[in-house]
């Protein structure tokens, strides 16, 4: 084992083993950084997250990727649903060391969830986890206030739960829970969906073109949970225009350090070019679509908030 080997495996397993103790204690989170600190994720398909590293010119702190809890498409093998090839083992691979945003897919199966008929995907997905070892920050049922997605809030509850006490069970150390709204306009608040503060680390939003991030910023202001930005992308539509692109990004800027957010994901994409979203009219979100917005963004990244590997 060589020095670097040796020093990545030492900072996990002590990481490890501070998220034990933070669990066991109740207290707010995993893998939080330090004050005033920013962990910076690219994604979300092999190519993007690629691209994304060539733009910054290094490797953010981790990468995004998909999978469902039925499938478990995405972690060893190449897979394209319609949004680009993805896995987590190019990451893994590729970028060894860097931590990993893993966007857990429940919609149709939470019944089943709860029913006991996943528990051996979900044993499959832990150890996958743990022989990653690296940190995991857990999506788990993302978006769950999405209308689209289905899911029903006493089901959810459940079946997050059942899921973060089966990882508990087979000692996952290197995971921590994310509990993520899509932050827009719900008559029905977030509360319903909430499995305890023993249950999650981090809170979670997505920003994009019109985000109505504020009950979710006072919830985790409440509970004393880090925010974190899960998905982040300028998507054009009625209130953005291509012209306006660069006003987005100052305004996301704004917002994490007005707010404290403690991660920031971004989709580094080029929608139109995407069979699932080509219809959407989004754009192209690829960091260095004008120069304008590349150097903006590196400008704004340099700051020693944000932490790259």
């Amino acid at each position: 084992m060589n020095i670097k080997t040796f020093f990545s495996f030492f900072v996990l397993l002590s990481l490890c083993s501070c998220a034990t103790l933070a669990r066991d204690a109740k207290q707010a989170g995993r893998f939080i950084p330090s004050d005033g600190k920013t962990y910076v994720f690219g994604g979300q398909n092999n190519a993007d997250s690629d691209h994304f590293v060539k733009i910054n010119g290094r490797v953010p702190y981790g990468f995004m990727i998909y999978t469902s809890l039925s499938r478990l498409e995405g972690l060893d093998e190449n897979v394209d649903l319609g949004a680009g090839e993805t896995s987590g083992r190019h990451i893994l691979e590729k970028y060894p060391g860097a931590a990993l945003q893993i966007g857990l897919y429940l919609a149709g199966d939470l019944q089943k969830v709860i029913d006991g008929y996943l528990d051996n995907n979900i044993s499959k997905f832990a150890e996958w986890i743990k022989k990653a070892n690296v940190p995991v920050f857990l999506r788990i049922g993302y978006e769950f206030d999405y209308p689209e997605n289905g899911y029903d809030p006493e089901l959810y509850v459940k079946a997050y739960q059942r899921i973060v006490d089966k990882f508990d069970k087979l000692k996952v150390k290197n995971v921590s829970y994310v509990w993520h709204s899509y932050a827009a306009l719900n008559p029905r608040g977030i509360e319903a969906w909430y499995p305890g503060d023993e249950y999650v680390d981090w809170c979670a939003i997505s920003y994009f073109t019109n985000p109505q991030w504020i009950p979710m910023l006072k919830f985790s202001q409440r509970h004393n949970k880090p925010l974190m930005i899960a998905e982040c992308s300028p998507m054009l539509g009625h209130d953005l225009k291509p012209d306006g692109k660069i006003n987005w990004y100052k305004k996301l800027f704004r917002f994490i350090e007005n707010n404290n957010v403690k991660a920031l994901c971004y989709i580094n994409a080029d929608w139109d070019e995407q069979p699932m979203f080509v219809n959407y009219n989004w754009g192209n979100s690829r960091l260095d679509v004008t120069e304008e917005i590349k150097e903006f963004w590196l400008e704004k990244i340099s700051d020693k908030r944000f932490i790259f590997q």
